[in-house]
């Protein structure tokens, strides 16, 4: 088994505000080239990660690679990340994990001592990939048993990239893409389970023509209402779901980010979406989003103040080839994470992204890192990501932001 551990490097975001402003970049943009992307090289240690805070309690999810052996790994932190128990193999003897990548990761949900996680079995479709299958705890993660599939225990299809939230009350939900007769082969399905994971219901599908390989983000900002950032199909834009009745009914909202990105093709690259109230009370919607537009590659910040009717202006965030981010908010402060030219960068948004900090490396040098994820616990931003060594091996690590 393959041990990583965490680091904390703390910075602090006080009343002396940089003021300096992301600019756009001086050089010529360039296009996505055809065709797939590079496939992520494959070697020993964490293969994915995913986490999900309740305050100061945050569960973690690591899948490890042992040459071809996948295995899955439950980790809780009482303090926000500073420290963490010792990691707790999740039994999936029964049903084998076929996927498990950045950007395709086994999820994790919790609430109180309720936690349930996901991963995609081995089936027929490409790359291996078969149906999803749950594993739940009700102590905290101290033991595990083999849950049901969202759908159906009969169902046989592909389930891919999915993202697991919770609401306040503790219903849990779950949004993922798998196969649909329709045009693109692939929709956005949702379902949800008000009994911790133990059955699912109001299986849905949401958007029936989605993009088949970039992953969803989901969000659950107060009771019953979750929203699902998604890329669409065709123009290959971010868009929206969105329920306000726990998943009773959902809506498409639209575009996150309008670019009008014509393109064939699966750019494997998902968003990050929070949530944020401004000092008049009023709920906003902050995104990052990628898109692969000729003319305005790159990845870009976008805030709604009437639920995701209407979006700023895309504001560009770090340099032509940034992608792969996700992004937090504590009070009036918003965190932007991405990867680029081999390591991890940061950007800080004042006064909820009215002033924007020069993009920050918090990666070390000499490491390939990738895929960060924000996660808020009270009043720091922590920051998770995969990082590969020289001998291709990988290992997770973290940096807290202190916003003060």
């Amino acid at each position: 088994m393959f041990l990583s551990k965490s680091y904390r490097t703390q910075f602090i975001v006080g009343t002396v505000l940089l003021a300096a402003i992301v600019s756009t970049a001086s050089h010529v943009i360039k296009g996505q080239e055809h065709g797939r992307p590079t496939r992520q090289t494959v070697g020993n240690g964490t293969a994915s990660i995913d986490v999900f805070a309740q305050g100061l309690v945050l569960d973690m999810l690591t899948t490890e690679r042992d040459e071809g052996d996948l295995s899955l790994h439950h980790r809780r932190s009482l303090d926000g990340g500073e420290t963490w128990s010792a990691p707790r193999l999740i039994d999936t003897s029964m049903k084998p994990i076929s996927l498990a990548s950045r950007g395709n990761e086994p999820q994790i949900v919790a609430h109180e001592e309720h936690v349930v996680v996901h991963w995609s079995t081995k089936g027929t479709a490409r790359f291996g990939a078969g149906p999803m299958v749950t594993a739940i705890s009700n102590d905290a993660g101290n033991s595990w048993r083999l849950g049901s599939n969202p759908v159906s225990d009969d169902f046989s299809g592909p389930q891919n990239f999915a993202d697991m939230t919770a609401d306040e009350k503790g219903i849990f939900y779950v949004a993922w893409i798998g196969s649909h007769d329709g045009p693109a082969g692939r929709a956005l399905e949702v379902a949800r389970s008000r009994d911790f994971g133990a059955s699912w219901e109001q299986h849905e599908i949401v958007d029936a023509s989605s993009c088949a390989c970039c992953w969803n983000k989901m969000i659950a900002s107060r009771e019953g209402d979750v929203r699902v950032l998604y890329r669409d199909y065709g123009i290959r834009d971010m868009a929206l779901a969105s329920t306000k009745n726990a998943g009773e009914s959902w809506s498409l909202d639209g575009t996150v980010g309008k670019f009008d990105w014509d393109f064939q093709g699966c750019p494997h690259v998902g968003g990050g979406i929070a949530t944020a109230t401004d000092t008049e009370g009023t709920e906003e919607l902050h995104a990052l989003v990628w898109t692969g537009h000729s003319e305005r590659h790159g990845l870009y910040w976008v805030k709604s103040t009437n639920d995701g009717s209407t979006w700023t202006a895309p504001l560009p965030i770090g340099g032509e080839r940034a992608r792969h981010a996700d992004l937090g908010i504590s009070g009036q402060t918003v965190v932007a994470a991405w990867d680029e030219a081999r390591g991890i960068w940061v950007s800080v948004g004042h006064g909820l992204g009215t002033r924007w900090s020069e993009p920050r490396r918090i990666s070390r040098e000499g490491f390939v890192a990738s895929h960060p994820i924000v996660i808020q616990t009270k009043d720091i931003l922590r920051i998770f990501w995969t990082e590969r060594d020289e001998a291709g091996v990988k290992a997770w690590r973290s940096e807290a932001l202190v916003t003060e």
